[in-house]
């Protein structure tokens, strides 16, 4: 079969083989044929176009470049002609110009019809076929057939941002949408679709100025007023209308969808029912059958968090696989991070594990009374409790339309396809691969060959053991030196960047100069792929195949253990680092570095409790601040862990870490582990009194914590950071007494500390201190502004808990003010607390979001909020919150 790509580098493949095309007139008669293949393309009308300015052109001038693209094909039968025209014999779906043109008419129809995952999906695969020219190098014959697939390239780009849009992507559309608008200025739905994802994303002064923009630009260019859709968004701007408000996403790490499902109507109704009745379902079937896929569009309503345990060899791996995912939860105590959580858990690929498996949602159940998990497995995990769904193959029907969906070329006899899916016995997995033969068969020729079906359609296990061939022929190709940077690789989870390859490396006696060139050579042999990370610095990765088969060839080679020592080194440096640099200027830059390594700082810490505690320790330790700034709510499980793994720390080191560990036990809700660690700590230090200070203001005792933060003021030094963070703290704690003046007072004289030192996260709480004394006050709008003026600080730094926390207060000093765009706030507040996974957040957030309710007469939303916020401070022993939760709740008028 032979397919031609025109949409960027001009290129033909005959059965996934490159074809080698002459350059010049016999690649242009190429493209040209291809355009409008499947269709005679007339003799007068090629020389015309191609041979433009040579009138003496020849029939016979144009019968040698047929001949020469005929043999360059190397099948005459895909080049047929005579005097009258030529045609390339291939369907018009196997050149990327009408598969573009197809993608775009399926993304408009499935945008039309609302499903807009499948919208997006489309869209975004008819826009990758696109490179950077259409129709590189070809004549002014090209020009309407570049324009017309421009045209589809901006087709596509709009309506897959309008998927998008809908899809809860707003944030990540504008940088997109803004580069659009700028090379198509005069485009209205771009700028529509822009208008909107402004308005979305939180940016509606923006959204405003931008519409204003083009209205101005318009006029200046064309003369003319906005369009009905241009038009009618600003009209809903001004207005607030609550059709331009943010599209809501689901919790979890659920994939997008990329294909739609086909056929399993009545199996996705009953998976969801079970959802509903049900705190633990299974769906068990054969492998192939499709339980991934259906479990994944089951959960996709209500958002699930998706734990894969298909690359999980042992039972310990089970945990750690879960808090890989989830967030707030451990891999030392994963029932403690979720206790309180209503969550979606689904468990993929169980069977292997299934015992384990079993064992541990028993103990996540009993722990957390609304959480939910779903698994797919090939048996059932025998729980009390459990319902199991057996999952069948397809019916015949559903079959051959999954078939017809998936296949480049599904062939016109439906008796053939019939057949095909019988011999296949309906299997979801079969019928895919089988469709993807199709690039280079036929349905006959794939049917001839199910004698052999193993060799034609290998399942995930016989895939993997060729892969591993594959990889082991590459590998054995390599320089010793390009093998140690397989094992270097291999030591990091998610990636890792020069500094961090060449420092493991190092400790395999790979030359510091050569590391570079190492990577580099695995980057050319397709081996390990170069990126950048969420900063834009260089960050080089492996597939998980690969870096599963590099570490066992490190075992083998008995250097495991001194990459993962190297490992541990590395990430105690960069922990070092973070603690110098985290509250002065380059605060962004330490806390973004941080999230972007939290795997490999897992992997290092996990290593160090069997290796040398102490440095793992240490690691934990110079970490804690910078997660206190991410609202990292597994942080004080990587402390706990990591200092009872170490025997006999120094003090000093061991007091650090347990003040540390007491800040983010009270950070996340959980009073009773935070009094713990903070009274197992050496009291009177200027540390010690500044923890117990948080701690206590969490607990509800402003006037003690005022007490311990003022020794801590006292014996702190001039100037420095400790010091003015305890002056902060105060300023809170004042503020709940109701001493505003001495509130004022105290926020004034950390501002005098924190603001030379260059801390962000400390700016961004003395505005938010100022903004609860105003409020107080009585001074709503100045409060909104401080409030404000902290939300974007915390987002600016990738904080997305304290953001949270501060569009909390913003929504509270709305809501006095009485502006009604409170309730918004608020719920844009409970959002993002759950997205952050912060359980004590999330109730601060509902409680706000209860008296928005109380004060519009919804008594019914503000009692569901009200009563799953005081079930969170009860599981969580009290706290600050807890009383005026239970009171708002007693406050409301009983059901009748």
């Amino acid at each position: 079969m032979l397919t031609v790509a025109v949409l960027g580098r001009v290129e033909a493949h005959r059965d996934g083989v490159a074809v080698p095309v002459p350059r010049g007139l016999t690649t242009a008669l190429l493209v040209r044929l291809a355009l409008e293949a499947g269709t005679r393309v007339r003799t007068d009308r090629l020389l015309d176009e191609l041979w433009p300015d040579d009138p003496a052109a020849r029939p016979n001038t144009l019968q040698a470049k047929a001949s020469q693209l005929r043999r360059a094909l190397g099948d005459p039968g895909l080049l047929v002609g005579d005097a009258d025209g030529y045609t390339l014999a291939v369907p018009s779906e196997s050149v990327d110009a009408a598969v573009a043109v197809t993608r775009a008419e399926e993304g408009s129809a499935l945008l039309a019809a609302g499903d807009v995952r499948a919208a997006a999906a489309a869209c975004a695969d008819g826009l990758a076929l696109f490179g950077t020219e259409v129709l590189p190098g070809a004549g002014d014959w090209a020009a309407p057939h570049r324009a017309r697939l421009e045209e589809t390239r901006l087709r596509l780009a709009e309506d897959g941002a309008a998927a998008r849009l809908e899809l809860g992507q707003a944030g990540e559309l504008v940088g997109e949408l803004e580069g659009l608008v700028a090379a198509h200025p005069l485009r209205e739905r771009l700028w529509t679709l822009l208008v909107t994802a402004l308005y979305r994303a939180g940016r509606q002064s923006d959204a405003l100025a931008a519409h204003r923009r083009v209205t101005a630009l318009l006029a200046e260019e064309l003369g003319v007023d906005p369009g009905p859709e241009l038009a009618a968004v600003g009209r809903k701007l001004l207005a607030q209308d609550e059709s331009l408000d943010p599209v809501p996403r689901p919790r979890g790490n659920l994939p997008s969808l990329t294909s739609p499902l086909v056929g399993r109507v009545d199996d996705l109704a009953g998976l969801v029912a079970d959802l509903d009745a049900h705190r633990l379902v299974t769906v068990v079937g054969p492998g192939g059958v499709g339980k991934t896929r259906l479990a994944v569009e089951a959960a996709r309503p209500s958002g699930a968090w998706l734990v894969r345990l298909d690359g999980v060899a042992h039972p310990a791996g089970i945990a750690a696989a879960l808090a890989d995912v989830v967030p707030g939860v451990d891999a030392t105590d994963p029932a403690g991070g979720l206790r309180g959580a209503d969550h979606l858990l689904l468990l993929d690929t169980c069977e292997h594990l299934a015992d384990d498996v079993a064992a541990l949602v028993a103990t996540l159940l009993d722990a957390a009374p609304q959480l939910r998990v779903l698994a797919t497995s090939r048996r059932a995990l025998g729980i009390d409790g459990e319902r199991v769904r057996a999952l069948d193959p397809l019916p015949e029907a559903d079959a051959v339309a999954l078939f017809r969906a998936r296949a480049a070329r599904p062939g016109d006899d439906p008796a053939q396809l019939e057949d095909l899916c019988r011999a296949l016995d309906c299997l979801p997995l079969a019928l895919e691969l089988a469709a993807a033969r199709t690039r280079v068969l036929t349905v006959p020729e794939i049917a001839a060959r199910l004698d052999d079906r193993f060799a034609l359609l290998t399942d995930p296990a016989a895939r993997r053991r060729s892969l591993d061939a594959a990889i082991a022929w590459s590998y054995d190709l390599l320089f010793p030196d390009d093998q140690r940077g397989l094992w270097a690789l291999a030591q990091f989870p998610d990636g890792a960047g020069p500094a961090a390859v060449a420092h493991v490396l190092a400790a395999l006696d790979v030359p510091a100069g050569a590391a570079l060139d190492v990577v580099d050579r695995l980057v050319d042999r397709s081996l390990v792929t170069a990126g950048t990370d969420r900063t834009g610095a260089s960050r080089y990765r492996l597939l998980d195949s690969v870096r599963m088969f590099a570490a066992g060839r490190a075992a083998a080679a008995d250097e495991h253990v001194t990459a993962a020592d190297a490992l541990v080194g590395w990430v105690a440096g960069f922990a070092a680092d973070a603690a110098a640099r985290v509250r002065g200027p380059g605060q962004a830059g330490c806390v973004a570095a941080v999230a972007t390594e939290r795997a490999t700082i897992d992997a290092a810490l996990a290593h160090a409790r069997n290796r040398d505690q102490e440095k793992g320790l240490r690691i934990a330790a110079d970490l804690g601040w910078t997660w206190v700034l991410l609202d990292d709510t597994a942080a004080a499980g990587r402390l706990r862990a990591a200092r009872e793994a170490a025997p006999d720390p120094p003090t000093e080191l061991r007091d650090h870490a347990l003040l540390l560990e007491a800040w983010h036990e009270a950070m996340s809700g959980d009073l009773h582990a935070a009094r713990s660690a903070l009274d197992a700590a050496t009291p009177g230090t200027v540390d010690a009194d500044r923890v117990a200070g948080f701690v206590l203001f969490q607990e509800g005792d402003p006037a003690a914590s005022v007490d311990a933060l003022r020794r801590s003021r006292s014996a702190a030094a001039p100037g420095t950071w400790d010091k003015g963070a305890a002056a902060l703290l105060e300023a809170f704690s004042l503020a709940a007494l109701g001493e505003l003046a001495a509130a004022r007072t105290a926020c004034e004289d950390a501002i005098r500390i924190v603001a030379p030192l260059g801390d962000a996260w400390g700016l961004a709480h003395a505005e938010a201190a100022l903004g609860r004394i105003a409020q107080a006050e009585g001074r709503f709008a100045d409060a909104a502004a401080h409030h404000g003026r902290a939300a974007e600080s915390a987002d600016r730094l990738g904080a997305a808990g304290a953001a949270a926390l501060h569009h909390v207060h913003l929504g509270r000093a709305l809501l006095d003010a009485g502006d009604p765009a409170a309730a918004a706030m608020l719920r844009r507040a409970v959002d993002e607390a759950e997205r952050a996974g912060d359980l004590r957040l999330l109730a601060v957030a509902r409680v706000a979001l209860a008296e928005a309710s109380i004060a519009a007469g919804d008594h019914d939303t503000a009692r569901d909020l009200l009563t799953s916020a005081a079930q969170f401070y009860v599981d969580a022993g009290a706290g600050d919150g807890a009383d005026h939760a239970a009171s708002l709740l007693a406050s409301l008028p009983a059901t009748t």
